[in-house]
């Protein structure tokens, strides 16, 4: 569910967006957003503003670095916003010219009506990508995949996805704390014909993940997991997902970039939710980086995804 960053580990949340905004990851999501919905906490929309880490307000040139806006006196701004671009890219016009080259001519109608429903919500800017949504899609077919699980789900942009690319007779163990946002999607992924291969679980998502680790029949027995949810909890998402998902599996992680902010001075001028959601993401890509159990990639596509295929 949307930004411009995700890590993908075959095999493994912002800081957790408290009541008051003040810190949270997501994810999955995002400042609000990336602040993604799986712990019981619902995120504060993120105040507006022309400042951001990446890309450009829309309609706009490439915004410059929240440093140098610093510098000239700029307000700082949450990094994702309603008015900007989950892309990593340095230009909206390149952007551009890949969704409207590849991406969208292949867009599912399915997906579309999700993604236009979604971007009229008020968090309608955590919606993964549709430029990330055709990348997993590859990814799912090219792996075979049949049975996957997702942590932060919002309106089910990307579990839509997941449904489409999955054989008829395999499922989605998809998990939010809140049924409310995914009831949004619901009747697209009806209207699609992939309903029954999405098994939906309210709650937070560590608890959820402890039952399914209970029943041993369910250690190794998911191709493919993706994280789109608090940040601050990444790391053990992916201890609980190295054991449920199969030797040889992918575990795709959602805005592991965060905007660029991960690569900014540790002085750069953040909001308070976004620095945590920093720290946060920074911890989580050094664990995953010493992780000898997992093949790691990391991806500027989106928000920054981060590939890890289990080894062992």
């Amino acid at each position: 569910m949307y930004t411009a960053g995700a890590t993908v580990c075959l095999a493994p949340p912002v800081s957790s967006l408290r009541a008051d905004a003040r810190r949270r990851l997501k994810i999955g999501p995002r400042a609000a957003a990336s602040a993604r919905r799986s712990d019981g906490r619902r995120p504060e929309p993120p105040a507006r503003g022309p400042v951001q880490v990446h890309g450009a307000p829309k309609g706009g040139s490439p915004a410059r670095s929240t440093a140098a806006m610093a510098a000239g006196g700029g307000e700082v701004k949450y990094i994702h916003s309603k008015e900007s671009t989950k892309t990593l890219l340095k230009s909206e016009a390149l952007y551009e010219y890949m969704l409207n080259t590849m991406v969208y001519p292949r867009e599912n109608e399915h997906l579309r009506e999700l993604r236009l429903i979604t971007e009229q919500h008020t968090y309608g800017f955590m919606l993964s990508p549709p430029d990330e949504e055709q990348l997993l899609s590859l990814l799912l077919k090219v792996m075979g995949a049949r049975n996957t699980i997702e942590v932060g789900v919002f309106t089910g942009g990307s579990v839509l996805a997941t449904a489409l690319a999955i054989p008829d007779d395999g499922r989605i163990v998809a998990i939010d704390v809140s049924r409310e946002y995914f009831d949004l999607g619901r009747p697209v992924i009806e209207k699609a014909g992939v309903a029954h291969k999405v098994d939906f679980r309210e709650g937070p998502a560590l608890p959820i993940l402890a039952d399914l680790l209970a029943d041993a029949g369910n250690e190794g027995a998911f191709d493919f997991a993706f994280v789109d949810a608090d940040k601050d909890n990444y790391g053990n998402y992916h201890e609980q997902l190295l054991r449920l998902v199969r030797v040889g599996g992918v575990l795709a992680y959602d805005n592991t970039l965060w905007g660029g902010s991960v690569a900014l001075p540790d002085d750069a001028p953040l909001t308070e939710v976004d620095r945590g959601i920093r720290e946060a993401i920074r911890a989580f890509n050094a664990r995953v980086a010493a992780d000898a159990r997992v093949e790691a990639v990391q991806l500027p596509v989106a928000d920054g995804i981060t590939l890890c295929r289990r080894v062992v």
